[in-house]
């Protein structure tokens, strides 16, 4: 072998790797360099697999070889890196005249390690089998990894996570180095990176059986190793999720504590703490909670880019693991703030849901220019729906003119693509109702349209009737009820009482029933007494459980001098109740006896009060 080229190709590996570690270290600005040095070191590696392989030149491929890999492992695809990782060996068994048939790689690595037994060379087949170790990891292959520690270590390994590391322990690697040929990361840095992600993905497979027990003893057992401050509080997070899924909630609450205090980055911790704060009800904690992480994920976005570090060995590459992905995984900002304002709003805290809301209008500003078909965040509503939702709330916090203002851009951006006439066949579409995304049928889509132009009139004939103005109260429930006449629905093969389960009618029942219920009450205050009492009772039609419009009807029995129906409709009213929450129907749909009512029941009260009174009877 030319001791020229040798010493050649010697200096460009080391001149690649030390131009890596002078960026090493520093934050934002050295992918780039990264990538650099990886085509370098491809490059230099494709220059030495060019000529035969002899014995003495394998040490230099063989660390040519791992600085590449280690580069690789999250700028190539994993097949590739497995394909170059097999041809490296293939090349070290060539150069010991030694030959094996098989390509698997458990099998070309034991007649690997036994061929290099007792040579200088086997230290750098230890670094690559950790490169190996690592591959597997990464694509969550277990029981290869069992299988290559019990060949490498004689012992048998089970699926306990106490044994696994029991065996890694006895893992025996050289970390001799050949000060010569440098390389971007030690087998001893990474070495000490595979035993806690290897019992860790131990723990997420258990997860995914819901053997939370056995994921709980193996996040334990990762938790006393030693690792990076990110992925010690991943540990520790996911050790909460494992309690929280044993009915642990205090267990789960003191180790999400323990994540965020090795690092308050952890944004995964103080979600899932909102999440256990959810299941205990303890509402306050949670909103909270919520706050402090839109807080530090809106902080996060605006110093990421400046304080973004790129390691040359990722644990989020090592643990690709869906499910580690999964439990992770925080919802969006904007998701946050839509999350705290529907919490605020059940939970009467009203001018705190309205300041919330309007941040989370004024972040979708942008947004709201697009048509509204765009698609968004899955798991965020749409914009129009979030615009009623907020109008909803500022009508609960008698902000009327800023009810209908909000209400005006729904209508504006929506009323053009409603269709002139909208037929729905049960028997043949009803399945499509429930559809999100690209998915979702043009004829839901358009339906969409109509239930949002709808829901927008109905909410400023609220706001308008709350103001007295009972014209444009009348006007507004009328338009409302015009746009849901659009709808005809059919129902082949379907009995009516069926249609109640498809989610869509139910909506469309609702808001008809509320629309209705609006304009009866409207007309009521206009002196209209007839068709008052019309609306009113065709809203019972569609809605039955709601007590706001039986008192409707009381008052309109009594002003129309009808006291025996007042009485038995009142008596009928005493055994409803006002529907706060209506299952899966939407927020801005709920009904709360300060929204729905825009007559005073007080004085109703008093009223038929005095009626028994003088009759003489109890109510």
């Amino acid at each position: 072998m030319d001791a020229y080229l040798l010493e050649k190709w010697t200096q460009a590996n080391n001149s690649f790797v030390k131009e890596w570690k002078v960026t090493d270290g520093r934050i934002g600005g050295n992918h780039g360099v990264k990538e650099k040095c990886h085509k370098g070191t491809l490059k230099l590696l494709q220059k030495i697999q060019g000529v035969p392989a002899v014995i003495e030149l394998i040490q230099l491929e063989l660390a040519v070889a791992y600085n590449t890999l280690v580069f690789s492992l999250n700028l190539s695809s994993l097949s590739d890196v497995q394909q170059s990782l097999t041809y490296t060996l293939l090349r070290a068994l060539e150069a010991v005249d030694c030959q094996t048939s098989s390509m698997d790689p458990i099998v070309l690595w034991c007649v690997t390690l036994k061929s290099f037994s007792n040579t200088s060379h086997l230290s750098c087949l230890h670094s690559l089998l950790c490169v190996q170790w690592a591959l597997w990891l990464a694509s969550c292959q277990m029981q290869s990894i069992r299988h290559l520690l019990r060949d490498v270590t004689q012992e048998e390994v089970t699926a306990s996570s106490q044994d696994l590391r029991t065996v890694i322990q006895k893992l025996s690697l050289s970390e001799k180095e050949n000060s010569n040929l440098l390389v971007a990361v030690t087998a001893r840095e990474f070495k000490d990176l595979l035993p806690i992600c290897t019992i860790l993905l131990e723990g997420l497979e258990n997860i995914t059986q819901e053997n939370y027990s056995a994921a709980l003893v193996a996040f334990l057992q990762a938790a006393s190793l030693p690792a990076p401050r990110t992925l010690l509080a991943q540990v520790h997070t996911l050790t909460g999720f494992a309690f929280a899924k044993l009915d642990q909630p205090q267990s789960a609450l003191q180790s999400y504590r323990k994540a965020m205090e090795v690092d308050f980055g952890c944004h995964s911790a103080l979600y899932q703490s909102a999440l256990v704060y959810r299941q205990l009800k303890n509402t306050q904690a949670e909103i909270e909670a919520l706050r402090l992480l839109h807080s530090a994920l809106v902080q996060h976005t605006e110093e990421q880019t400046v304080n973004t570090r790129v390691m040359i060995i990722s644990p989020d590459v090592l643990l690709s693991s869906k499910c580690k992905d999964s439990i992770m995984a925080v919802p969006s900002p904007q998701l946050i703030l839509h999350s705290l304002a529907c919490t605020c709003v059940l939970e009467d805290r009203i001018l705190e849901a309205v300041e919330l809301y309007l941040d989370l209008m004024s972040s979708l500003q942008s947004d709201i220019t697009q048509p509204v078909c765009t698609e968004a965040d899955v798991s965020l509503p749409r914009v129009p729906v979030v615009y009623l939702e907020a109008a909803f709330t500022l009508l609960r916090a008698k902000r009327m003119w800023d009810v209908i203002t909000v209400c005006e851009e729904v209508i504006t951006k929506t009323m053009n693509l409603i269709p002139e006439r909208l037929v729905l066949d049960l028997s043949e579409e009803h399945l499509l109702f429930s559809m999100e995304g690209p998915s979702k049928s043009l004829k839901h889509e358009r339906l969409e349209y109509v239930l949002w132009a709808a829901a927008a009139h109905y909410l400023q004939g609220l706001a308008y009737c709350k103001m007295k103005d009972t014209k444009e109260s009348v006007a507004n429930f009328t338009r409302s009820l015009n746009w849901l006449a659009k709808v005809s629905i059919k129902s082949t093969g379907t009995l009516v009482g069926d249609q109640g389960d498809c989610e869509v009618v139910k909506t469309l029942q609702r808001l008809r029933g509320l629309a209705l219920a609006g304009r009866g009450v409207s007309f009521m205050e206009r002196g209209q007494l007839k068709e008052a009492l019309r609306d009113l009772k065709l809203s019972l039609q569609s809605i039955t459980e709601l007590q706001m419009i039986k008192f409707g009807l009381v008052e309109v029995y009594r002003r129309l001098g009808r006291q025996e129906e007042a009485i038995v409709c009142w008596r009928e009213s005493q055994s409803s109740s006002e529907a706060v929450s209506s299952g899966n129907l939407p927020l801005y749909l709920q009904t709360f006896p300060e929204v729905s009512l825009c007559f005073d029941i007080n004085y109703l009260k008093k009223a038929m009060e005095d009626t028994f009174q003088r009759r003489g009877v109890f109510t």
